[in-house]
C-alpha cells in the first residue's frame, strides 16, 4: 500500500477482508533507525519477510525505497491517493501554511511507478475507486501544479 500520511491507508486496508493484514509502522523499527542508525536496506528486508501470507496488504511503506528494490516478492502496489487539499484536510492539527506538506506529497506522488511489476490506482474520495493511470496523474498533476504557480 503506497500513499502519504492521512490519504485512508489504513482505512482501503482494512476493506481488503480476504488479506492478512500488516501494519508497516508497527514491522519497521522507525526509533532505532533514527537513534541508532540501524540498516534501512536490512530493516525493509525484514518488513518483507514478515510478509508470509499467501494474500495479504501491507499498510505503508517508506520513501527510503522508491525504487521497491526491497518490496516481498510478488506484490502488487496499490496507489492510495486522493488531492492534496483533501488529504492536508485529514490532519488531526490544522495546517496554517497550506503548501507546508506541499513537498512530501509530491516525492510519495511522483515515483516512477511504471517501474514496478504491478501497480493499482486507488482515489479516495469518501469511497475507494479504482482508477487507470491516467486519471492518477490527472490529480496529481493538478495538486503539484499549484504549489509550481
Amino acid at each position: 500500500m503506497w500513499g502519504m500520511s492521512c490519504v485512508g491507508k489504513t482505512t482501503f486496508a482494512q476493506t481488503l477482508k480476504d488479506h492478512e493484514y500488516y501494519c508497516f509502522d508497527a514491522l519497521y523499527p522507525w526509533h532505532l533507525i533514527e537513534t541508532l542508525n540501524l540498516s534501512i536496506s536490512r530493516s525493509l528486508k525484514s518488513v518483507a519477510d514478515h510478509c508470509v501470507a499467501t494474500k495479504f496488504v501491507l499498510d505503508g511503506w517508506t520513501l527510503a525505497d522508491t525504487a521497491g528494490s526491497l518490496f516481498p516478492d510478488n506484490v502488487t502496489v496499490y496507489v492510495v491517493y486522493r488531492p492534496y487539499i483533501e488529504i492536508i484536510s485529514q490532519y488531526r492539527k490544522d495546517v496554517s501554511n497550506v503548501n507546508e506538506y506541499r513537498p512530501m506529497f509530491k516525492k510519495w506522488y511522483t515515483v516512477d511507478f511504471s517501474k514496478y511489476a504491478a501497480v493499482r490506482y486507488f482515489r479516495n474520495s469518501g469511497i475507494f475507486e479504482e482508477t487507470d493511470d491516467s486519471e492518477f496523474k490527472r490529480v496529481i498533476e493538478a495538486s503539484v501544479s499549484v504549489h509550481n504557480q
